[in-house]
């Protein structure tokens, strides 16, 4: 019997489908031939997919799904169906056990839907597929008959420790090198967060592994595949906070020596000092919170059963033993508006965290927060086109007060603008920025699409190199760019300086509001800009273009040292040979005026020539 899993291509890349690993360990023990296709790392066509399952012939074909990548999943195999009818096609996944009625009458070439966890359901659907035994008795699955739709008992695995580990050998071509291994200690979670579909995928019954059972798992990994890394994809890592200090003090004792992260599964209500402690000295790193929201309105109508005040403990407990704080935010909650985002963005600030997120609140079907939205506001699109995480926000729904633009315009708020910045201007001066100059001299930088996105109304000036211009040039037809400066390089040092000092006198002129400037521009004489362009506020933008930097933070003087005052050495010559330079041009000029009875040079382009200042030129 050979099976074919299939895990679909979507805009996370860079990880594993965990899910499917797990699916073949349990499969390998009962000697079964399995494969993963990690569509989602190759990209590859669904005629190319076809390709692979005609060679490799399987007689079922299983796809994991996700509801941004659904439609993905289904198209795969409606054309692998086209071309080889010899497999079963079987779903399983978050967005399968949401959906599963709406996903079989909408995709016939789909025979079996699992439904929660499935690694003992499908090990006894393939057994019994295998044996010839009815189907239609495997616990946890949806199947057609006729017009209907019928679903059996589902059962969840209470002893977590008797599972086979996931087995990421079978995946094509994937490589272990310098790869961070997945964990999941326990499933499920108790509480009742509106936005969040755990307790109807996983069951609000949490179980857990021992901290033996995940020990021994790192610990075979590590020997076997060099593994000296790890995460945490618990949903609720320390709903037992004892439970989760013994793994951490059975971590230490065993010497593994892994570092590892935990961006899931961390309540801030369910983590104390002397976890946070112990976390640190097993290796952990960096611990991410689900903070959702800073508006307290908001943030208590969500239902997650802890107060904001918990969140600033828990931040300041694990900044304090030395690990990164993380923060994760929803944009689009019921009850939020851009006013609302705009506080939650003040608190995420006063947390200093090393980090944050902000997504858009995805509805998923059957959980609370989308009967609200059916309810009371306005679906945009099909659920299945939109997406949690991306590189541009998805909106596929707006409610009333907080509308598809307003969090459109939050998302960029949040993610590329330092609130203070904007705040603060308009506190100081009664009205917004009218006059922006952005100076950068990188490739790629989107930070001018998304200043328009934050300001409604202002001038953009643009300084950047001339191997970056083409990326303004569109920009500047289109009128998102007033003015475009470009710089075009030469070899000699008085050259650039002269250069600058051109461009700089022109800034000077226009009397800007703001200056950003994008802190990976180089070799630029700051301190020359800020001397002879005094703009009102002046702020660095990151790399990540995530994060503005004001220019008497800290960070700023640091970068100052080290990328403008360390070059003042080689400046400093070039500017002294420029000044030479024009001392001696001047001092040539009086020179020849006074030996020739008031005449001087001129060189023009048919040669020198004497002019005299009182009569017409002569030759």
């Amino acid at each position: 019997m050979k099976i074919l899993l299939i895990n679909p291509p979507g805009w996370q890349k860079g990880s594993i489908n965990l899910g499917l690993s797990c699916l073949a360990g349990n499969l390998l023990l009962h000697k079964y031939d399995v494969r993963i296709l990690d569509a989602n790392a190759t990209d590859e066509s669904p005629e190319a997919i076809t390709e692979k399952v005609l060679e490799y012939a399987p007689d079922i074909i299983g796809f994991s799904i996700k509801t941004a990548t659904a439609k993905a999943a289904f198209l795969i195999s409606k054309t692998i169906k086209r071309s080889y009818r010899s497999a079963i096609h079987v779903i399983g996944g978050p967005h399968v056990t949401l959906a599963y009625e709406e996903v079989l009458n909408e995709n016939p070439e789909i025979e079996y839907a699992f439904l929660g966890e499935s690694e003992l359901s499908f090990v006894d659907f393939v057994n019994r597929l295998n044996g010839k035994q009815p189907l239609t008795e495997v616990s946890g699955i949806a199947y057609r008959a006729g017009s209907d739709i019928f679903v059996t008992k589902r059962e969840y695995i209470d002893d977590l420790d008797s599972l086979a580990y996931p087995n990421l050998e079978v995946i094509e071509n994937f490589s272990f090198k310098d790869f961070r291994y997945p964990m999941v200690s326990s499933r499920g979670c108790p509480y009742s967060c509106i936005y969040c579909c755990v307790g109807i995928v996983s069951s609000k019954k949490w179980r857990a592994r021992t901290p033996e059972n995940i020990i021994e798992e790192l610990n075979y990994v590590k020997r076997k595949h060099g593994i000296t890394s790890f995460e945490i994809l618990d949903d609720n890592f320390t709903l037992r906070v004892e439970r989760a200090k013994e793994f951490c003090r059975q971590l230490i004792e065993s010497k593994l020596n892994m570092s590892w992260y935990c961006h899931n599964g961390i309540r801030a209500d369910k983590i104390d000092l002397e976890l946070a402690k112990l976390m640190k000295k097993a290796g952990c790193t960096s611990v991410a919170l689900g903070i959702e929201s800073g508006n307290e309105k908001t943030f208590d109508s969500i239902k997650k059963g802890e107060k904001l005040e918990a969140i600033v403990r828990a931040v300041k407990l694990i900044k304090e033993t030395g690990m990164k704080a993380v923060g994760y935010f929803i944009i689009g909650l019921p009850g939020d508006s851009l006013e609302g985002i705009k506080k939650t963005i003040d608190f995420q600030q006063k947390l200093g965290l090393d980090g944050f997120t902000y997504g858009i609140l995805n509805p998923y079907p059957h959980t609370e927060v989308y009967d609200i939205i059916k309810r009371d506001g306005k679906m945009l699109m099909d659920i299945k086109d939109s997406s949690h995480f991306s590189d541009s926000p998805i909106i596929p729904f707006e409610m009333p007060g907080f509308s598809r633009d307003e969090m459109e315009k939050a998302y960029y708020l949040a993610k590329f603008w330092s609130l203070k910045a904007l705040e603060s201007y308009e506190g100081k001066y009664g009205k917004k920025p009218e006059r922006i100059l952005y100076i950068d001299f990188t490739s790629s930088s989107k930070f001018a699409e998304n200043l328009a996105k934050i300001f409604d109304d202002f001038e953009l000036d643009v300084f950047t190199a001339q191997w970056s211009s083409n990326n303004y040039l569109s920009k500047k037809d289109s009128g998102l760019i007033t003015n475009l400066y470009i710089y075009n390089t030469s070899p000699y040092m008085i050259t650039k300086v002269k250069t600058f000092l051109k461009i700089f006198r022109l800034f000077r002129k226009r009397n800007y509001s703001i200056i950003f400037y994008n802190i990976a521009t180089p070799k630029l004489p700051l301190p020359v800009l800020l001397f002879m362009v005094p703009p009102k506020m002046f702020f660095f933008e990151s790399l990540d273009g995530g994060n503005i930097i004001p220019i008497f933070d800290k960070k700023v003087f640091r970068y100052i040292w080290s990328k403008v005052l360390t070059r003042l050495p080689l400046l400093v010559p070039s500017l002294m040979a420029y000044l030479l330079f024009r001392v001696l041009s001047i001092g040539f000029g009086l020179f020849l005026y006074l030996k020739r009875g008031g005449k001087k040079v001129d060189f023009t382009s048919q040669g020198p020539k004497l002019i005299d200042l009182n009569e017409k030129v002569k030759s």
